[in-house]
């Protein structure tokens, strides 16, 4: 089979262990972008390769938290927190905000780390910043990982875009738990979740949020996905509400080197209720063996 054939179904939660409560430590630093500030957690292999990873709407860079043990033994992990989310600060007119905006902050964080080169994972809005990234500075990643995202927002999804974007202007920052409810129902979810998500949730501004739909709303990256040129994977999981399986299919479709992983049994949670399963695809991805 070539890669776009291969479609493994993994089935079943392994054991977990219990998610915090809180935010864990994980070290990171401020780092200054000509718009503000981003946080950006580093830690796992020094001598391995540079991995980042970038996290969806309305949460921050410890949703990873569960993937965390595994990916560090193998990969020195970048996990920094988008514009408006997490520890990163709120740059100015967020009605005007555009994905490639996001993309320029991580080229920003990229040239003060001084870091020419890195494999790159998204998840959700992080896999649409994600490939605007690739596009905007492909010479900077390596190779790519698109998870339960893809190229464009439906017609359904960018009204409820719209509707969040203006309700953020007005609305705390917290009512994020009642649209994330929604968007994380399905399958295979972890009984736990419900308690973590406060921590999860609850460092965003409404700038940031509002923002974010606006970049997402008006997303559209489908142009120039045929010159992806970088070895991609991309996860799709059969219950997700948020970014439905069928939406993906242009990134198979059109990105010239893609493998697909499916799971038949998650939703738009699968990074919580199948970490250890993603964990290990991505390791596989990432630092796949040699060939003998």
């Amino acid at each position: 089979m070539t890669p776009r054939d291969q479609r493994p179904t993994l089935a079943g939660v392994t054991a977990q262990e219990p998610l915090p409560e809180r935010p864990p430590v994980w070290p990171g630093a401020q780092i200054y972008t000509p718009d503000g500030r981003v946080f950006v957690r580093r830690s796992g292999n020094p001598s391995g390769p540079k991995l980042m990873l970038l996290h969806g709407w309305g949460v921050h860079g410890g949703m990873y938290e569960g993937m965390r043990a595994r990916l560090e033994r193998d990969f020195e992990l970048l996990v920094p927190d988008a514009r408006g989310h997490g520890y990163s600060s709120t740059p100015p007119r967020p009605r005007s905000w555009e994905l490639d905006d996001y993309a320029r902050d991580l080229v920003a964080v990229l040239d003060s780390l001084e870091i020419d080169r890195v494999h790159l994972g998204g998840y959700s809005m992080g896999g649409f910043i994600a490939l605007a990234l690739t596009q905007l500075a492909p010479e900077r990643i390596d190779r790519l990982a698109i998870m339960c995202s893809a190229a464009r927002q439906p017609s359904k999804a960018q009204r409820h875009l719209g509707f969040a974007e203006a309700a953020f202007k007005i609305l705390p920052a917290a009512s994020m738990q009642v649209v994330a409810k929604r968007l994380l129902a399905g399958p295979g979810q972890r009984p736990d979740m419900e308690r973590v998500m406060m921590w999860l949730l609850g460092y965003n501004t409404r700038g940031g949020l509002s923002g974010a739909a606006r970049a997402m709303r008006r997303a559209d990256l489908r142009s120039g996905l045929a010159d992806v040129r970088q070895p991609t994977l991309l996860v799709t999981a059969e219950h997700d509400k948020a970014i439905p399986p069928a939406l993906s299919r242009e990134l198979l479709d059109h990105i010239p080197d893609v493998t697909h992983r499916h799971w038949d049994d998650a939703g738009h949670a699968l990074v919580a209720s199948h970490g250890d399963e993603l964990a290990e695809a991505l390791a596989g991805f990432f630092a796949p063996e040699p060939t003998p």
